[in-house]
């Protein structure tokens, strides 16, 4: 009996616990879920960079800030229309190789960018095509290379079931800022590797 007693005292702390760790992990999985399932993307807010608070050129709908820390993506058109579908592991993939050429380059401050157009299939609504509009595509090819393929990734939903719009504008902006514990010895180096690299 007494046995019986001590049993039923630790097994009801045991129960809350057990209840509470069950309820934190159901509000995880249903946050995880409508961050998968969201049909918006983020429009620019007052806090956000200046980089996004410049007027949007004609066509341009989505805005693309990549820094060693983070990488942000904004709408700046067309929100009723068209939204990037999240991909949170295929964006940490994408940020990771951009932050390992922020090692290389990082022996000044530097702002690669890049606006670039997308054409969608009609039916399906994946790209069909990704080009850089004339004469503004990043003067390091590597950054060009990077922008595009990036891009690539992406799959987009339509707020009326219907691909529109099937053609519009991306912006990448990549800022890299140099390292200040780097020696001039150091910047030069790395400086020097990158010109060879522009040459290749």
């Amino acid at each position: 009996m007494l046995s019986s007693v001590i049993v039923e005292k630790n097994w009801g702390p045991l129960m809350r616990r057990s209840a509470i760790l069950y309820f934190i992990c159901l509000l995880a999985l249903s946050a995880s879920a409508c961050h998968l399932f969201t049909t918006t993307t983020q429009a620019p807010t007052a806090q956000d960079d200046p980089f996004f608070q410049e007027k949007p050129v004609e066509d341009e709908v989505f805005r693309i800030l990549i820094t060693e820390d983070e990488y942000i993506l904004r709408q700046v058109s067309a929100n009723d229309l068209i939204y990037a579908k999240p991909d949170p592991k295929a964006q940490e993939l994408s940020h990771k190789l951009f932050k390992e050429y922020n090692q290389k380059w990082n022996f000044m401050d530097s702002n690669h960018e890049g606006l670039l157009r997308v054409k969608l299939n009609p039916q399906t609504g994946l790209i069909e095509n990704v080009d850089y509009e004339g004469g503004k595509s990043p003067r390091a090819w590597q950054a060009s290379i990077m922008f595009r393929d990036d891009l690539l990734r992406y799959k987009f939903g339509f707020k009326a079931g219907i691909v529109q719009p099937r053609e519009f504008k991306v912006r990448y902006q990549w800022r890299i800022n140099r390292d200040p514990s780097l020696s001039p010895e150091e910047a030069k180096r790395k400086a020097m590797e990158f010109i060879k690299e522009q040459k290749i």
